[in-house]
């Protein structure tokens, strides 16, 4: 992940940023490792539109908690095939970096990717069982560009 340095008071003033954000162009940087056999699919993470960052707001809502009260890993039809998963079913989502367990949901996602929503962590899960994406990374900011599986029960 390439980020930007720190700029002076003088350096942030020329840019004029007139209190809009200042976006930097960043090169291509390849994915630290591909997809392989014990790693055979890739994790996006974002957002659910039924919630923001952590929830310390929108958790608040009934509404909004009853749409979305849990984190769910998206995968495709063909990979829930494959793996003999069914909606609703735990599994556990394991990198080389660490693991998390939430249930299944089966979408038109691309054959070889799974998503999880970031909202959700390890300190609002009543049975302390990692449940969010950025638990699977122990520290690693290329979390999207890392290889997962999903073991079954």
């Amino acid at each position: 992940m390439e980020t930007v340095a720190s700029l002076t008071k003088h350096e942030h003033e020329v840019l004029n940023p007139r209190g809009r954000a200042i976006l930097k162009a960043a090169d291509y940087l390849p994915v630290i490792e591909g997809p392989d056999d014990e790693y055979p699919l890739q994790l996006s993470t974002g957002r659910l539109m039924y919630h923001f960052h952590t929830r310390t707001k929108t958790g608040r809502s009934k509404e909004l908690e009853d749409a979305a009260f849990a984190p769910r890993v998206e995968i495709s039809e063909a990979d829930a095939r494959a793996l003999n998963v069914e909606e609703e079913e735990q599994v556990t989502i394991r990198s080389r970096r660490g693991a998390v367990q939430m249930p299944v949901t089966i979408t038109k996602i691309a054959k070889g990717q799974i998503f999880i929503p970031f909202h959700y962590g390890f300190f609002d899960a009543s049975n302390k069982i990692a449940r969010a994406a950025n638990e699977l990374t122990q520290g690693e900011q290329q979390v999207r560009r890392l290889n997962y599986e999903i073991l079954t029960k």
